[in-house]
């Protein structure tokens, strides 16, 4: 008679058994496993490779430019605007072959920028365009900007360079952020260019005040020699009474002085576009800006002596400009609206030029890429009255 086994000792039995039923995997399992786990992290790190852009690993990676000095910091950059131009001659810029319509590079530009460790910074720009209105044949290449700064104080920068004089709101503002494609008539006239020149700038409580004084040969950019043994000054100051997120307004004024024996300076009378004398300028604008909205003006007049008397003894050009601008579509397309008026001799009837302008600027990537499209409608009694349409790709890199 076989005993009787109690159910309690059955179960043990059996949970004690089902462990030792089960077989150990094999080495060769075991590999394969991790072979299987290998060739999937492999797949996931090349879909992760191809979803950012990375290149193949068997590529060689990019040559990159290093500092042949000390810089801490280098940067090569650069800006091509390239318009094309149809119509009429709202003003006097646009006459004889320059009127036609064209395409051509209104600038092209290379810079090298960078930094010490002792403060200074640097610019290199080359300009191969000659930055200017002008029909240009062969070789137009030329330095534009070009500078040493020691920026030890924020509130007194030392800058040495060819730099553009402090004087003139609108010729300040950087030529890759303006709001319409040129300049106002008065501001071409009146201000002047880039040249060598030595200069004291900063900024005073909390960014809320800004200056800028300049001393300069008054010959123009790319001039080595001064005219004579005097030199050009110019002076800005820049106060921002309120300034919050989206918000800011800026009231600015400027002067200038100098006295020159042989300067180019066209549309004012001259004989042969060149000034001999005194001359001296003053000016003042105003800029505001709230969300979608930007708004902007200048007055400036310039007080001519010259010493042949030609045209006159003594005389004044005097212009100004408003200039209204909003994002029809945030951050992408602009209406921009201008009215602006240029007088080049303010006691001589009839020579003045009044002119309408209305455009739109397509932010592709901010100023980066940008399409600009202005129409321009200009009345004077030396061109009547005609209207322009200018067009242009910028592109900074």
């Amino acid at each position: 008679m076989i005993p009787r086994v109690p159910l309690a000792v059955m179960l043990l039995a059996a949970v004690a058994v089902v462990p030792s039923a089960r077989a150990e995997p094999s080495v060769e399992e075991r590999l394969r496993a991790l072979e299987q786990q290998v060739q999937r992290l492999a797949q996931e790190n090349a879909d992760l490779r191809r979803e950012l852009g990375a290149k193949p690993a068997d590529v060689p990676p990019p040559v990159t430019v290093r500092p042949a000095g000390k810089a801490t910091r280098l940067a090569v950059g650069g800006m091509l605007q390239g318009q094309a131009e149809f119509g009429g001659q709202p003003d006097a810029r646009w006459s004889g072959s320059t009127g036609n319509d064209r395409f051509f590079f209104r600038r092209a530009r290379l810079h090298v920028t960078g930094e010490l460790a002792e403060h200074f910074d640097f610019k290199a720009e080359l300009d191969l365009q000659g930055n200017t209105l002008a029909g240009g044949t062969g070789h137009n290449a030329r330095a534009n900007e070009v500078y040493v700064n020691w920026r030890r104080f924020p509130a007194a920068n030392l800058r040495f360079g060819q730099l553009k004089p402090a004087f003139g709101g609108e010729q300040l503002r950087s030529d890759a952020k303006m709001l319409t494609i040129e300049r106002s008539l008065a501001n071409d006239r009146l201000t002047d260019g880039r040249q060598l020149a030595a200069a004291v700038l900063g900024e005073l409580f909390d960014r809320r005040l800004s200056y800028m004084v300049v001393v300069g040969n008054g010959n123009g950019a790319n001039v080595s020699a001064n005219d004579n043994n005097k030199f050009q000054r110019s002076a800005r100051v820049a106060f921002s009474p309120w300034s919050a997120p989206g918000r800011t307004l800026t009231v600015a004024v400027n002067g200038l002085q100098t006295e020159d024996d042989a300067v180019t300076r066209s549309g004012l009378g001259f004989t042969g576009n060149t000034f001999a004398g005194r001359r001296s300028g003053l000016g003042a604008d105003v800029a505001f800006t709230a969300g979608a909205l930007d708004l902007s003006a200048e007055w400036l007049r310039a007080t001519y002596r010259p010493t042949d008397g030609v045209p006159e003894p003594r005389f004044h050009g005097e212009g100004w400009h408003l200039t209204a601008a909003y994002f029809l579509w945030p951050a992408k397309l602009q209406a921009v609206i201008r009215r602006e008026a240029f007088d080049p001799d303010s006691e001589r009837p009839g020579d003045a030029v009044d002119t309408w302008l209305f455009g739109l600027n397509y932010h592709l990537k901010g100023d980066d890429l940008k399409f600009q499209l202005n129409y321009l409608r200009g009345d004077s009694a030396a061109t009547g009255e005609a209207g322009r349409l200018l067009t242009r790709v910028q592109l900074l890199f």
